[in-house]
């Protein structure tokens, strides 16, 4: 305690410099909860240099509605798994869908630039059992490319996806095989956005083992198991050395997947906008869909405060993703 008094005791000029230097991405020194008046000192410091993870898309929405323009343009790392989130207004018949995915969600927030925003993939987790609603894989591979071709507010986007083995043991992907081969087609899809020269691209990684990471190059074949037949995936990175974007944003190779499992193969996949890109995100949705514009209908007028109040957001999607697909 007397370490803390000494502490509060600088003047505030001295304190300010000691959070600014002793704030990083991937860490919240626990000396921010011990005092009140120490927790909101350095919030204008801990924003920009801090990871924020909250736990689901309630969470996440939840705490950036709190924020005012000026604080939530000042985020610059977030970590989120990236729960549908189910939304039914009063007025609705119901013959529409109206479960938002991750990605028109940002659009919401207008004046987000993040540096890198990590989004983990709420179909794959352990327990979520895939394979018997096949619709799990194409919410996971619609939602990311979306933010391939339109998505704001983030320099760098790291997606991460457990893959989850069917009842017999292998990996289920039926619904992958009229899909472009990846990463090589979103690595196009970035470069005709930002510029073939503006440094933009997509990688992607896959690994079968914790803490053992491979670059794909060119293409990933989604059923493992033709993977190793044809013996893909040997090749090596041609980029320059330390300038991969896999695993800029964390390192930590999260264990997920069926209890029992031996290994769970993960894909992760990192995309960089251009240098020169406007990636600050302006408030247009991702696309022009009736559910998009209701999305923001909604979110102005009541609000999410009273939408929750008046039970219009149905949560408890993390315990069920397709409940409401």
């Amino acid at each position: 305690m007397k370490f803390f008094t000494r502490f509060l005791a600088f003047p505030l000029e001295l304190r300010n410099r000691i959070y600014a230097s002793h704030f990083r991405p991937f860490t919240l020194p626990p000396f921010i909860f011990t005092s009140h008046q120490i927790h909101t000192e350095p919030p204008r410091f801990l924003r920009p240099n801090a990871t924020y993870k909250p736990l689901t898309t309630e969470h996440f929405v939840d705490y950036l509605t709190t924020l005012m323009p000026p604080s939530l343009a000042q985020l610059r790392h977030i970590s989120v798994c990236s729960y549908p989130l189910p939304l039914y207004p009063n007025d609705d018949d119901f013959r529409y869908s109206h479960t938002h995915l991750f990605s028109s969600l940002l659009p919401l927030f207008p004046g987000l630039r993040l540096d890198t925003l990590k989004v983990i993939d709420a179909f794959h987790l352990r327990g979520t059992y895939t394979y018997q609603d096949p619709w799990g894989h194409n919410a996971t591979y619609l939602d990311l490319e979306e933010m391939i071709k339109n998505g704001k507010g983030w320099k760098e986007l790291y997606s991460e996806v457990q893959v989850i083995a069917g009842s017999d043991g292998t990996v289920t992907r039926k619904e992958m095989i009229r899909r472009s081969t990846q990463p090589e087609t979103w690595d196009k899809m970035i470069k005709e956005r930002d510029g073939a020269e503006s440094g933009a691209r997509v990688e992607m990684w896959t690994s079968e083992e914790e803490g053992v990471w491979e670059k794909v190059e060119g293409e990933y074949n989604t059923d493992l198991e033709e993977k190793e037949e044809k013996g893909d995936g040997d090749s090596e990175a041609e980029d320059e050395p330390g300038k991969d974007l896999a695993h800029s944003c964390s390192s930590e190779v999260l264990s997920l997947g069926r209890p029992g499992d031996d290994k769970t193969p993960s894909i992760e996949v990192g995309i960089r906008r251009g240098r020169e890109a406007q990636y600050v995100q302006d408030g247009r949705p991702v696309n022009e869909h009736q559910q998009s514009r209701k999305l923001r209908e909604i979110f102005e007028k009541p609000g999410w405060k009273e939408i929750k109040a008046r039970g219009l957001f149905i949560s408890g999607a993390e315990n069920d993703p397709w409940a409401h697909l």
